[in-house]
């Protein structure tokens, strides 16, 4: 094995900029830093070839075997390598990437992927393989292969067991009268629409002061409201990941008023109905179908299933407004919940 090489100037891996710089900066900077490492690997690259060529074999077969064995890699070594053998550095990196960013994904093969290899200036070389184009771009041609072979899989996966809950809205009225303004929830307008005059009255109420409202109100229930659902999943057997949401920005809540509630009824901001929010993870469909049923319950809402394994009483505090699921029907791509 070749002797390790003393350091050329550090960093030996790409260094993260800062983001408040501007852009062309950072790139510039970048630009800059690749072309003056690239000019000192040639030289080092032409001194550890020598004149049989002998050293830059040993070196890459050094390389090659420290990527198999998922060591700890010296980016300057691996682009002095590169230098003079790159169609044999790219196959083995690319290899390493395929290997590595194969499901299921080992956490620690990915650390060691993303602090050796990734942050190294070998993805900035021109691709022997490909002309016109740098190693990067066939870094991202397989994270968008694997990406789509794992979201293939995922859309084919069928959760019988949660298949059977119906979406429905439990607030009389249905889905048209789902809204924040629904007498029974309360978050009525201070002023009716034909008072405020003008069209941009009306507007800007909707989009400043009832929202402001709505938000402010939303931090005031987010505490109790965080530990009302947390206590209701910890009761479980086996409880699942809880994680509290922030509540959401007025200029959040403003978007996607503006983007998707636009021709609903006035305010349309009311229709902004999860400003308050939290998740539960679950392992498994069948501890996932326990979690709904156990909240199902404990807002006195009792399904058709009962009440799971050690159902609890009824909380007083909670009701439940519309149950919305992604898994209804069966199969289905993309995200669901």
């Amino acid at each position: 094995n070749p002797q390790p090489l003393p350091p050329l100037m550090p960093p030996t891996t790409v260094s993260p900029s800062l983001s408040n710089r501007p852009l062309s900066e950072r790139v510039a900077e970048t630009v800059r830093t690749v072309l003056e490492r690239k000019r000192m690997f040639g030289k080092y690259s032409r001194d550890i070839a020598g004149k049989t060529g002998i050293g830059a074999l040993a070196a890459l077969a050094y390389v090659r075997n420290v990527i198999e064995q998922r060591e700890e890699v010296w980016g300057d070594l691996l682009m002095i390598v590169m230098n003079n053998k790159p169609a044999p550095v790219e196959a083995s990196l690319l290899e390493c990437t395929r290997q590595v960013l194969t499901a299921p994904i080992d956490p620690a093969e990915w650390a060691w992927f993303r602090t050796n290899i990734l942050s190294t200036y070998a993805w900035f070389a021109p691709s022997p393989s490909r002309p016109g184009a740098f190693v990067y771009d066939q870094l991202l041609e397989i994270a968008r292969e694997r990406i789509a072979e794992q979201a293939a899989e995922v859309d084919d996966m069928a959760f019988p067991a949660l298949a059977g809950i119906k979406s429905q809205v439990f607030l009389p009225g249905g889905k048209e009268e789902c809204r924040q303004d629904h007498r029974l929830v309360g978050m009525f307008p201070d002023m009716r629409e034909q008072l405020l005059g003008t069209r941009e009255n009306a507007r800007y109420y909707d989009l400043n002061v009832y929202l402001s409202k709505l938000v402010c109100m939303s931090r005031v229930v987010n505490p109790e409201f965080q530990d009302c659902l947390s206590q209701v999943f910890a009761s479980l057997p086996d409880p699942p990941a809880f994680e509290p949401g922030p509540p959401k920005s007025l200029a959040r809540c403003r978007a996607k008023a503006q983007a998707e509630y636009a021709d609903m009824g006035w305010p349309t901001t009311a229709n902004v109905i999860d400003p308050v929010r939290c998740t539960a993870t679950f392992e498994t469909e069948e501890k996932l179908l326990e979690g709904y049923l156990r909240l199902m319950c404990a807002a006195g809402c009792p399904t058709a299933w009962g009440c799971g394994p050690g159902g609890a009483a009824a909380d007083p505090r909670l009701s439940v407004a519309r149950v919305k699921n992604g898994f209804e029907g069966g199969r289905k791509k993309g995200y669901r919940d």
